[in-house]
């Protein structure tokens, strides 16, 4: 009996120094083995999450550059809206943009490319119908109406603005040079907003009226029109040009290359180009006899 007690002894205080000993081992070592298993798996996780991202990334760039791409730009061209997607860093965007003209009535019919009929020329006045308004070279104003005056509204509002000559590159104003006249003694726009209505009212029942009607209605709107408009060289002339440039804010230099006559020349000159024969294959070989 007492050599059975002294086994079960031994073998229970065998058992509390093993158990021990787990215990010793798992304070001392057992959190490295578990931060090592731990780190292990997250690096797998975190490499695989990775992956599907990346992936996931190249997804959705493809998605959104070339197949969604919520965000794109409009650029008003003038005779047309173009829509393209602004990609980061591309170099094919259009920087031209100069928005529509919401305050001319002549505009909501002619359009802001009105000219069309002189090939060799359209280019020049369409240039101009940018920042230059149709009454400013169209409109027939008799010696009782003159004032002399002329100011920028803006293309978008119709308010007048001060001018945009100063500090910008030519032709990228969004505004335009118009004409003031003398109504009942006031020196008023020569667009009133009685004759933005009438033009407004006409579109707005064209196809209800007869042609009669139609005649009466255009004669009134193109009342103020010109047959003859202003040329080149009234503008583009030394001696008192039409426009007053400096009081429309144009720097002397700026006002010293409008004056020039050098684009008036080119214009009344060159009406015929030629490209170069090498652009023309087969033109201007010499044949042998």
């Amino acid at each position: 009996m007492k050599k059975l007690l002294q086994k079960l002894y031994i073998l229970g205080f065998m058992g509390l120094t093993v158990a021990f000993s787990v215990v010793i081992w798992n304070v001392t070592f057992g959190h490295l083995i578990h931060e090592y298993h731990t780190r292990h798996e997250m690096r797998e996780f975190k490499e695989q999450h990775e992956g599907e991202k990346e992936k996931e990334k190249e997804k959705a760039s493809f998605e959104k550059i070339i197949l969604k791409s919520d965000e794109r730009v409009k650029h008003y061209l003038g005779y047309k809206i173009l829509e393209t997607q602004r990609i980061k860093g591309h170099f094919h965007h259009i920087g031209f943009d100069i928005g529509p003209d919401n305050r001319s009535y002549c505009v909501s019919c002619h359009g802001d490319m009105p000219h069309d009929k002189v090939k060799d020329l359209r280019a020049f006045l369409n240039m101009h119908a940018f920042f230059i308004s149709c009454q400013t070279c169209h409109a027939q104003i008799n010696d009782e109406e003159k004032t002399g005056v002329y100011k920028w509204y803006d293309r978008e509002t119709g308010d007048i603005v001060p001018s945009p000559a100063i500090g910008m590159l030519p032709g990228a104003y969004h505004a335009k040079i118009l004409p003031f006249v003398n109504i009942d003694g006031k020196v008023s726009r020569i667009d009133t907003q009685e004759r933005i209505d009438f033009a407004s009212d006409y579109r707005l029942h064209e196809k209800e009226l007869n042609e009669g009607q139609k005649s009466r209605a255009k004669k009134l709107i193109h009342k103020i029109v010109s047959k003859k408009p202003h040329l080149c060289e009234d503008c583009h002339q030394k001696e008192n040009p039409l426009l007053p440039l400096a009081d429309l804010g144009y720097p002397k230099e700026r006002i010293d290359s409008i004056t020039s006559t050098e684009v008036v020349g080119m214009i009344k000159k060159y009406t015929e180009f030629y490209m170069p024969k090498m652009l023309l294959p087969g033109e201007g070989e010499v044949k042998n006899p």
